[in-house]
Parts: structure tokens; sequence; C-alpha cells
């Protein structure tokens, strides 16, 4: 085991008080998946990592930076840092998992983790609605969330679709695959998340027992079972992450001069380029 492993394990276990000679069995699995259900995501530490250096590894936050940073300052991370975090951890307390890639709008860029417990296999998936080790079981298994339902549905023989589910609205999140990526692979993968378009937006997203909160730029949502809730906080967006994320606004301020600066340059550069200064 790593040092940076270790480091994020203990400090895992001593912050959410998690007995550390539990054995890796479904309780356990449930009680960690659980407690680090509370890291939110949150691309503010990704954007401010971006710009920070011109490395791409360098750029890659390691499971104890993780855990600090939601220690210290309540931030979490993108599906790629929580899921190695998490998986990190699980694998040092002795449980099987391995990574797995998902499909949105475009091929691969979402993550996820199976975890084997007595060869039952359980998708857990830190990055976005699931709080809660869900069972590969070759069948429709249905989860109430405090905005609705998500359902996971098998979709041929090493795949499943995620649907959540509104009233009577339902809408298809993403598919995923069941089957591991290496660790080179998943680096590749969360490497080039770093040119995808949601880094042009700042985004954080976090289940509350009211409901699915839901934060892009200027705009928040809370989306209940029955209704949503939208308002924009572009007056006082760093007070506001502050109050609902607990994340403090020196965070956001710099995440999102880091946006403005990246949109600035974009815009210096059009105007720049060859037959658009006249029209």
């Amino acid at each position: 085991m790593s040092e940076q492993v270790k480091t994020a394990r203990d400090l895992f276990y001593e912050h959410f008080r998690i007995p550390s000679s539990g054995e890796a069995d479904l309780d356990m699995l449930r009680t960690m998946v659980s407690h680090f259900s509370h890291l939110p995501y949150e691309n503010l530490t990704k954007i401010i990592k971006k710009f920070s250096g011109s490395d791409p590894q360098a750029c890659l936050r390691d499971p104890a930076e993780v855990i600090r940073g939601y220690i210290e300052d309540n931030t979490g991370g993108t599906c790629f840092s929580l899921t190695w975090c998490l998986g990190s951890i699980l694998s040092g307390a002795g449980f099987r998992c391995y990574p797995v890639m998902a499909d949105m709008r475009q091929p691969n860029i979402h993550c996820a983790l199976v975890v084997l417990v007595k060869e039952t296999r359980y998708i857990v998936d830190p990055g976005y609605l699931l709080g809660e080790p869900v069972p590969l079981a070759g069948k429709p298994v249905t989860l109430p969330t405090p905005f609705g339902m998500v359902q996971l549905r098998p979709r041929g023989l090493s795949s499943y679709d995620l649907y959540t589910q509104t009233g009577d609205q339902r809408k298809w999140r993403y598919r995923v695959r069941t089957a591991p990526v290496s660790q080179a692979q998943f680096l590749k993968y969360w490497i080039r998340s770093f040119s995808l378009p949601g880094m042009n937006s700042l985004q954080l997203t976090r289940l509350t027992r009211q409901g699915h909160l839901y934060i892009r730029d200027h705009h928040l949502r809370l989306r209940q079972e029955d209704k949503k809730i939208n308002e924009n906080i572009r007056q006082d967006l760093e007070a506001r992450i502050e109050k609902e994320f607990g994340i403090p606004g020196e965070i956001t301020a710099r995440a999102r001069e880091e946006i403005e600066r990246m949109k600035s340059r974009w815009r210096t550069s059009v105007l720049a380029a060859p037959g658009q200064g006249r029209r």
C-alpha cells in the first residue's frame, strides 16, 4: 500500500470514526460508501488544478489530497478523483474492487467502481447519485432518493443503464460497462477529462435531505420528488456556495477567475484570427 493511500485511509477512518478492525463485508462497504457520499461532486478544485501547472499528471489529485480537502474545506472532486480516492480506500480496507467506465453524451467520460463481496458484484458510484452499493444482479434494481427514484437496468451481459425517475418522467443518465479498465487506461481518460466542455463552467452537486442540489455557474436548482426550485445566485455566488456546500468563498472565487481568464483568452484569439476583425 502506498503512503498516499495509507494516509487517505487513515484520515477517512479517523474523520468518520470508522473502526479500523472492521471486516470487509457488505455492512462495512455500506458504511464506508455512506460516509464517502458526504464528499460533494464539484469541479472547482479540478479547474484550479488545471490552471496551476502545465504537467497533466500533476493535475491529478491523489487520495490523501482529496480527503484532506474535504476535511479542511468541504471540497470533493469530480467522478475520476472521487472514484480513484474511494477505490484506494476500499482496497486499503481489504475490499476487492476495480474502476469501470461509463458513457454519457460521449464515451468514457464517467466512471464508477465495481466491488466484490463474497463473489457478489456491487456498483459504487461516488461521482453521481448512488449513495449506497447496488448489486449487479442481472435484473433491474430501483433505489429511492430524496428527489425520486434511481433505477439500474441490465443491458446485455456486461453493461447497465442508469435512469432517474421523478414522478412520471424517466430520464436516461448513463451506460456503465462492468469490465475492469487498467490503471493506465483510467489515468488516460482522467487526463483527457480536463479538456472536456464541462470544465468551462462551475459545477457542484450533492444530495441533501431536501433533495438534489445542483449549481452550474450562477444557476442553482433544488430538485425534489414533486417539484423543482430554480434560483439565480450570480450576485452572491461565493457566499451561497459556502452556505450550501461549506466550500470557502476564496476557492469559488479562484475557480471563477480561472474560467473568466480562459474565456477572455479565447475571445482574444478569435478576434485576432484572420478575417475576424472586419465584418
